[in-house]
């Protein structure tokens, strides 16, 4: 009795995002260093699905300018996220048969 197995596969994959926007956050807790948490989420409806981002971390009171902002680049221990839903956000998500041979084969 023989037996052979092969398998021969490619794939490659590929991201690129770009964000760009302005979010408000509230102030969540402000600390005597003069330093404060904030977090913050915005939501959009699009036609093609939903899309929020969510953004929090620890600001210097200090670096806020005249308007009460700050660039994201001054946010220490920052957690931002972008996420969605909808058909455009599908279509770039693993496939059932993907994840199953990355789950037996990782490499």
């Amino acid at each position: 009795m023989a037996g052979t197995t092969s398998f021969k596969g490619d794939g490659s994959a590929n991201q690129q995002s770009t964000l760009g926007g302005e979010v408000s956050v509230t102030i969540v807790a402000v600390r005597s260093n003069g330093t404060a948490q904030v977090k913050g989420e915005k939501r959009l409806l699009l036609s093609q699905g939903e899309e929020w981002v969510q953004v929090s971390g620890i600001v210097r009171l200090t670096d806020l300018d005249a308007d009460n902002r700050i660039p994201s680049s001054r946010v220490a221990d920052a957690h931002i996220e972008y996420a969605g839903n909808g058909p455009v956000s599908r279509a770039s998500r693993a496939g059932w048969l993907s994840k199953f041979f990355n789950l037996i084969s990782p490499f």
